[in-house]
């Protein structure tokens, strides 16, 4: 009851979420937990949330509450325990500051939130000690995020991993799924084979059973022990890096590219997938999400498990946006060629917050957490987005859990964002990751916030630094405190300069210019 007023919401949520960790459950469910874990037996098993708000319409809650994999070996004593401490886990995370953050935003913050759990056997197959499906991954019905002219929203997409598919719904660090436009699985959202090389998936989920763990385990390692044995169904060999080392005196190690190219031969794959996109949305009468695993059967067949569904939340492509010819170079912040999420928009820009990439690199790693936290504190204290409308740019992935990769903030530190962007620093391992289908971009999509990545290293895109000179820096009067950060993060005062940012689905063409 405390939590639930305005003044315990956050603060007291923090006592609650750690009575429920250390909490202890009656004898009658101790019982029931045990018939489960009983029930189970030693297949591996993954216990998820739901919730009454969560299972609703409009509210997709993706990623808010913990799911659990539990690889459930050993005696029926330590199954039990580690179920109970999931159980624990799953609870304790409807407290959580993201979670929160959301409801609240959402005017959910007073409704009665009620937690189920669903216990589902893991589908899969064992690979020697390794336990996971061949595919898994994320459908959506409505893709209106195409990156190509010629593709159609309503095809779908599907966000596909190699093994467990808990790569494809987070924002994986070192990694990138493999996005299939269902109306044209071979077309990826690059072209280069280095670019083929770079955003590809290189390590996979799965359940080590001997260990008892959930695991990420290198796609190489498990090439090189031979535990999987079907690599040329889902990779290809790289020749040009098998040469490159050979020439170094490295052997003859062979190297594969995790292309997931092969599964969509004839295409048998993406129409199946298609059937079901479209059956489901069209029983919702709403656009979907679901989440599936693929496992190969004898002959190339396979076999498509639906693990879950619930409605999607979608932006609308919006009205065609003209985009002015002919804009002097100095007028131009940035400009790109595709790479962009939410559609066409036309949007008055009057503050930028801008985390240099080159400076924050080379902060130790505290001070990196430092600077998520001095952009959370900038972004709860724009008070109105409407009227501050807020672009926020900095280097690699916002919100990554690795601070080499990105700034780790978290998405409630960002969430009165305008617009995001995310720059390729080529001085670090700085990239961004257009992360369709994950709980972060629908996180973007809930909270209509519009996503740039910007690679300023590629034709058609450039990126104007010396744009900010004409702008009041205003950090040091915001953050008088954080000082020492001054030249690593700048806010920007863009109020008389007619900035906007604008952008076109159909040219896939995106500028941010003043007048």
């Amino acid at each position: 009851m405390q939590q639930k007023t305005e003044d315990g919401y956050f603060n007291i949520a923090k006592i609650l979420k750690e009575k429920m960790l250390y909490g202890v459950f009656s004898d009658d469910i101790m019982e029931s937990f045990q018939q489960i874990v009983e029930y189970f037996g030693s297949s591996p098993i993954i216990i998820r949330s739901s919730s009454l708000l969560e299972d609703g319409f409009g509210n997709a809650f993706a990623g808010k509450y913990e799911s659990i994999f539990l690889a459930n070996q050993g005696t029926p004593e330590q199954r039990y325990i580690q179920f109970a401490e999931a159980v624990k886990r799953i609870y304790a995370s409807t407290m959580s500051e993201d979670a929160l953050v959301y409801r609240k935003q959402r005017g959910l913050d007073k409704l009665d939130e009620q937690m189920a759990l669903l216990v589902q056997r893991v589908s899969g197959a064992h690979h020697k000690n390794y336990f996971f499906p061949d595919l898994a991954g994320v459908g959506v019905s409505h893709n209106t995020y195409v990156w190509n002219e010629n593709m159609d929203p309503k095809a779908g997409m599907l966000r596909l991993v190699f093994g467990l598919g808990t790569r494809a719904v987070n924002r994986v660090e070192g990694d990138y799924p493999r996005m299939v436009a269902l109306d044209d699985p071979l077309r990826r959202p690059y072209a280069e084979k280095d670019d083929l090389r770079k955003f590809s998936q290189h390590e996979v989920d799965l359940i080590n059973t001997k260990e008892n763990v959930f695991q990420t385990v290198p796609f190489e390692r498990l090439v090189s022990e031979k535990t999987y044995r079907d690599t040329s169904r889902v990779a290809v060999k790289d020749y040009e890096s098998m040469r490159m080392m050979n020439d170094r005196g490295a052997g003859d190690k062979e190297y594969w590219i995790l292309t997931l190219d092969k599964v969509f031969d004839y295409n048998t794959l993406a129409d199946s997938f298609r059937k079901i996109l479209v059956t489901i949305e069209k029983n919702y009468r709403y656009p979907i999400e679901i989440e599936f695993t693929v496992n190969f059967t004898k002959n190339n067949a396979f076999k498509i498990n639906l693990l879950q569904c619930r409605p999607l939340q979608t932006r609308r492509i919006g009205c065609k946006v003209d985009i002015p010819g002919s804009i002097s170079r100095e007028k131009i912040l940035f400009e790109s060629h595709g790479y962009f999420l939410g559609g066409n928009i036309s949007q008055e820009i009057k503050r930028i917050i801008c985390v240099d990439p080159e400076k924050y690199g080379k902060l130790v790693l505290s001070d990196q957490y430092e600077v998520a936290r001095i952009v959370g504190t900038l972004n709860k204290n724009i008070e109105d987005r409407e009227k501050l409308p807020t672009l926020l740019m900095g280097p690699g992935r916002w919100g990554t859990t690795t601070p080499s990769l990105g700034v780790p903030v978290k998405f409630a530190e960002i969430n009165n964002i305008a617009v995001l962007v995310e720059v390729a620093f080529s001085g670090g391992n700085l990239m961004p990751e257009l992360s369709f289908g994950t709980h972060f971009f629908q996180d973007l999509v809930e909270t209509n916030i519009f996503y740039v990545a910007l690679f300023p290293q590629k034709e058609k895109v450039a990126l104007n630094n010396k744009w900010f000179s004409k702008s009041k820096n205003l950090f040091m009067k915001l953050m008088p405190k954080a000082a020492a950060y001054n030249d690593v993060v700048s806010v920007y005062d863009a109020e008389g300069r007619d900035l906007k940012i604008v952008s076109d689905v159909v040219s896939q063409k995106i500028v941010c210019f003043s007048g």
